[in-house]
């Protein structure tokens, strides 16, 4: 039997339950949120390079995210750029920033 690219039989692919299930999947508003959580962090990974030495934590709860430095010096930089990091975290309610032996900072709330 034919195979497509994703190593799947024709019938797999013509199958009405699973094209109904992908097609509520695909629509799905908890899927929404998680491509816009993706391209947030992606955006900020490739806009403000400091991210690059930071863990970005995405936090259910505050529908919010927590940005790990792993240095003071990284964090200051980060907060002299606070108006680009909200601009881009948009989506964001609240931006956290925790440093090595500080307090966590509200970027925004």
């Amino acid at each position: 039997m034919p195979k497509n690219a994703m190593g799947m039989t024709m019938l797999d692919d013509q199958n009405p339950l699973r094209s109904q299930l992908e097609d509520e999947l695909n629509g799905s508003e908890w899927l929404q949120k998680f491509k816009a959580i993706n391209r947030l962090l992606h955006s900020l990974k490739a806009d403000v390079p400091e991210m690059d030495a930071c863990e970005l934590k995405w936090d259910t709860a505050t529908h919010g995210l927590v940005i790990h430095c792993p240095s003071v010096d990284i964090g200051e930089r980060l907060r002299a750029k606070h108006s680009e990091i909200v601009a881009i975290a948009s989506y964001a309610d609240r931006i956290t920033l925790v440093q090595p032996d500080s307090a966590a900072i509200i970027l925004k709330d």
